[in-house]
């Protein structure tokens, strides 16, 4: 029990001081060597080999390549064909440019992985969008954060790839289960919008041609291949995820150099530049959480919160609204990608003991992170996309608000009904 309060007591107390997360999780790791073996005999060789272990993965190699890929879709000017594609399906309905926001972070998930980076580059482009056409600061603002939580639901997923490694789960088998509830949470934002949108009497256009259309597609269609190329070639067997990154990253450089045109080379070195530290930053997690897992597993913190678990929830569906919930005020205070290496090598023992299935476990872990990332106080896609505006944090929370409706109702359907999230994997891995 001492080692259970110093490991997550020492690690809160170390993120509230400031200390990076990789950090705070070999801090908190060693204070609990210390503790036990002795302050002076803290085995620094352990802790160095077991942080490198943490790194030492073939899958996680495709984090880099997706990290590329997302900014290389931001600044080659795809954002601006896909929202054109968007505009030309739903711009006429009530709330038009509400409507085409989500549908752009639905198209633009396939290729970004990412809900920072699809609020960072393709958001920009929405707010200024819709507040060109009349739509109100806050309205935009707060559709664009919502909608940008899709980038790591639907398919590629960087969160999913690391979830993979982290649980020994099929990748494949992740990003299948996550289309349905992605499609389910864009349908849910839509009808919000709509009621938002007839309520506070948003403008309609005219509908598209279908000119138009095929028109706005065959310019945006060559990036849209890129989660076809990648879902296609793990399930056929061509390659494998981490290999499916590289190929679809090939593609996306062919795009942008050979078929655009629209990089210069010294924009380029700045994409490695930043791709690179922020591969970095997740790399020092990475290695921070691979010593937060073995210290987790040698003093059997696992093994004492599965006994409790079971010792107060009997039913599956109890436990993962239990769960749910717990994670949800994790993700309050801790950026999902963290969250993750903390809570899936603690929650994913437990989970396997009550009969559930890791994949649909996993989906429903992202899904709540998610929802964490527009959640004060510490939202880094709320912050992102407060960046851009220039709206008071309070003002942009209120705006945000009606959209947890439809959010938290997909994650109760996911929850209760794990049938549609394991549908397609079912279906397809058999």
């Amino acid at each position: 029990m001492e080692v259970f309060v110093i490991l997550f007591v020492g690690l809160i107390a170390l993120l509230m001081l400031g200390v990076p997360v990789a950090f705070a999780m070999i801090g908190s790791s060693a204070m609990v060597l210390g503790y036990t073996r002795g302050f002076d005999a803290i085995p620094m060789e352990m802790i160095a080999q077991r942080t490198l272990y943490g790194v030492n993965s073939f899958t996680l190699l495709a984090i880099p390549a997706f990290l590329l890929i997302g900014r290389l879709m931001n600044s080659a000017g795809i954002s601006d064909r896909v929202f054109n594609i968007a505009r030309t399906m739903v711009g006429h309905l009530k709330g038009g440019l509400g409507h085409v926001n989500v549908v752009a972070s639905m198209l633009f998930a396939g290729m970004s992985g990412s809900a920072v980076a699809d609020a960072g580059g393709l958001g920009a482009l929405e707010i200024k969008a819709m507040e060109d056409d009349g739509y109100p600061t806050g309205f935009s603002a707060a559709v664009t954060a919502s909608s940008a939580t899709i980038g790591p639901i639907i398919p590629p997923s960087i969160p999913a790839v690391i979830y993979g490694a982290l649980a020994n789960a099929s990748i494949a088998g992740i990003f299948l289960a996550s289309i349905i509830p992605g499609l389910f949470m864009g349908l849910g934002l839509m009808v919000m919008v709509a009621i938002i949108s007839h309520r506070r009497g948003f403008p309609t256009r005219a509908r598209a041609r279908f000119q138009d259309f095929t028109a706005a597609l065959l310019r945006g269609v060559l990036p849209m291949l890129t989660p076809l190329i990648i879902i296609v070639g793990i399930l056929s067997g061509v390659f494998t995820p981490t290999e499916a990154s590289v190929v679809a990253l090939v593609y996306c450089l062919f795009i942008a150099f050979v078929v655009y045109r629209s990089i210069s080379f010294r924009e380029f070195v700045s994409i490695l530049r930043a791709t690179a530290i922020d591969s970095a930053a997740l790399m020092l997690i990475i290695a921070g959480s691979a010593l937060y897992s073995w210290v987790l597993g040698r003093y059997q913190v696992t093994s004492l919160v599965a006994e409790f678990l079971l010792s107060t929830v009997t039913d599956p569906l109890g436990l993962l609204l239990l769960l749910a919930l717990f994670i949800l005020l994790i993700g309050l205070f801790i950026d999902s990608v963290p969250a993750l290496f903390l809570l899936t090598p603690l929650l994913v023992p437990v989970i396997v003991q009550y009969g559930i299935d890791p994949i649909h476990f996993g989906v429903v872990m992202i899904f709540t992170l998610m929802i964490g990332l527009i959640t004060p106080p510490v939202g880094t896609v709320l912050f992102t996309v407060q960046k851009i505006t220039n709206l008071p944090f309070g003002v942009l929370v209120r705006e945000t608000m009606p959209f947890y409706i439809p959010l938290f109702i997909v994650l109760l359907i996911i929850i209760c009904f794990p049938s549609i999230v394991m549908f397609l994997p079912n279906i397809i891995l058999n």
